[in-house]
């Protein structure tokens, strides 16, 4: 019996990759997942000496959100994709090597010529050949659900959320958290706010007994677990938790 194959791009994929990426549908992704693997070329003026590298994802998102936005965008909705898009599952990394991007593809799809250009498989993704920055979309979908989770805590535990924006000082009670806002309730009314209006704004939630909590965007060096965040579900239109600790 002969060996198979090493696992290996073409030169038509190699080309493909220079210009646009490639990606690939995870063959066997848990059930109601939707996952890829993808890569792109990056420039990283950071590196000594500054080079092009690699930038290579693991996503995989849940099916109900994958089929949403699909859906939104066919309908033309301004609507960015990973403000729906829900992951459930993410790896990064950065390479100057191939063959290290061939072996991580590998145990994903069964054969090479899967990896494709991106959007012959839907996948999300950033145009190639591009400064790399460390914050992906997928990240940035992810300090979004950071944030939601600091409400519905802030909620649960009925804190006192504490906003102040420029002259702007308000304090109260989270009554509804959304996709992408969420409502304050003060003495002065009810206030609607974005998930986008937490730029520029100090934000804290303080207990009766005095105990305070502040919101901080976290910053690339900090790991965010997509499954201790929680997951909007398009169904119940409501965030739920994925696993049992919730808050």
């Amino acid at each position: 019996m002969s060996p198979e194959p090493p696992f290996q791009f073409d030169l038509q994929q190699r080309n493909t990759l220079n210009r646009s990426g490639l990606a690939a549908y995870v063959q066997r992704p848990p059930r109601d997942r939707v996952g890829w693997v993808h890569v792109r070329q990056v420039w990283l003026p950071g590196w000594r000496p500054a080079q092009w590298a690699y930038e290579v994802q693991h996503l995989e998102v849940t099916l109900e959100s994958f089929w949403t936005a699909q859906r939104d965008a066919e309908a033309g909705l301004d609507v960015e994709p990973w403000d729906e898009l829900m992951l459930t599952a993410y790896t990064t990394f950065l390479t100057d090597d191939l063959k290290e991007v061939e072996d991580f593809f590998a145990p994903f799809i069964d054969r090479p010529e899967f990896a494709r250009h991106p959007d012959r498989v839907d996948c999300p993704h950033e145009y190639a050949n591009e400064e790399w920055s460390g914050e992906t979309p997928a990240r940035y979908s992810l300090t979004r659900r950071a944030w939601a989770a600091f409400l519905l805590c802030t909620q649960e535990r009925k804190l006192d959320l504490h906003w102040t924006e420029g002259p702007q000082a308000l304090a109260g009670r989270v009554l509804r958290v959304g996709l992408g806002d969420f409502d304050l309730l003060t003495a002065q009314g009810l206030h609607t706010m974005t998930f986008g209006q937490r730029y520029g704004a100090q934000v804290w939630a303080e207990a009766a007994e005095g105990y305070a909590e502040g919101w901080t965007e976290p910053g690339s060096r900090i790991a965010l677990d997509p499954s201790a965040l929680p997951l909007w579900s398009f169904a119940q239109a409501a965030w739920i938790w994925s696993s049992e600790d919730g808050c």
